[in-house]
């Protein structure tokens, strides 16, 4: 006879208070998880002040340019190769297929985990050792419920398939032996349409941390202002033009 589920108790069949409290903290963290972390980047900026590392800041720039890059092209090789309906950008929880070849066969979770590369390698070059750890806490309680509430959504929905595809693949940790080829075809349209507004806020809050910094180091100076803004102002055109275009197909 089957037993009910961690996340059949938190939804109150069985379980006590706390874990009903679990329940309900992890499908409020899911439905507001694209903002969640805007007032917390906003913070950073604001109240933290970036290191001075000298010669090393170029390096620093640079190094988190190249994680925010791996982490956005983790997002969109993900999406690129995804089925159909296996999820969307609502606020609630939908899925008619999982996922469990290319990058989903390696890691349960590799979206999330490209987000931890993008706000990683900007904290990085805005070099804030107090902010990288504040974000970091935050990242991980925050993507924790997030992540638990799919995985009940998707236990719940696909029921020993997903506990198989669970058991096998690591939720954050890639292991890549565990590679299986993609049995979905990419769709660069799909992966510009769906990473077009992840990738204009990223580097958006990119180019602010790195002119933040330096008016907070230079005592209110920024230098080559233009080399920052000309290229988010394009990629503000670029945004535009792709999401009336998308709205235009729809």
């Amino acid at each position: 006879m089957p037993t009910a589920s961690n996340c059949e108790l938190e939804r109150g069949y069985d379980g006590d208070r706390m874990k009903r409290l679990r329940g309900l903290a992890a499908d409020a963290c899911f439905r507001y998880r694209a903002i969640s972390v805007v007032p917390v980047l906003l913070a950073i900026l604001v109240f933290f002040r970036p290191g001075d590392f000298g010669r090393l800041d170029p390096w620093l720039s640079a190094g988190g340019l190249a994680v925010a890059l791996l982490g956005a092209a983790m997002r969109i090789v993900a999406v690129g190769f995804s089925k159909p309906s296996t999820s969307g950008r609502e606020n609630f929880l939908k899925a008619e297929n999982l996922n469990p070849s290319g990058l989903y066969s390696i890691v349960r979770n590799p979206l999330y985990v490209g987000n931890f590369l993008i706000y990683n390698g900007v904290l990085l070059a805005f070099a804030s050792p107090a902010a990288l750890l504040l974000f970091n806490a935050f990242f991980l309680v925050n993507y924790y419920f997030i992540i638990h509430s799919e995985e009940c959504f998707l236990e719940k929905q696909f029921g020993d398939e997903y506990r198989a595809y669970k058991a096998r693949v690591p939720r954050v940790i890639p292991r890549l032996s565990l590679y299986r080829r993609n049995d979905y075809p990419f769709s660069a349209a799909k992966a510009v349409v769906r990473e077009r507004g992840t990738t204009f806020y990223w580097v958006l809050f990119y180019a602010v941390a790195l002119l933040v910094k330096q008016y907070r180091l230079n005592d209110g100076v920024i230098v080559h202002f233009w080399r920052y803004a000309v290229p988010v102002m394009l990629l503000f055109v670029l945004h535009a033009v792709l999401t009336l275009t998308g709205h235009k197909r729809d």
